[in-house]
């Protein structure tokens, strides 16, 4: 039951993110410290689009991307930039 909770929660994620501004968002709020999201994409946790949601949106929740619009933005931006 916990996997289709998980799946329902990365479908919304992935669904109302826009990567284009989560490119942008991740320029603005991110790039200054880390970088390159090149250097991030190895340290991204989870097997698959949906787990990879769901650690990415527990992560930047606690980091520096309390608000729910830009978090989705910037995980439909990381998981294309990662190949999701």
């Amino acid at each position: 039951m916990s996997l289709a909770v998980l799946l329902c929660l990365a479908g919304t994620a992935q669904a109302a993110g826009d990567p284009v501004a989560g490119e942008a968002a991740y320029a603005k709020a991110c790039a200054r410290c880390h970088r390159s999201v090149d250097r991030l994409i190895p340290m991204i946790g989870g097997e698959g689009a949906a787990a990879r949601t769901a650690y990415l949106d527990g992560f930047l929740a606690d980091h520096k991307a309390p608000d729910p619009a830009m978090r989705a933005d910037l995980i439909a931006y990381l998981l294309k930039v990662s190949g999701f």
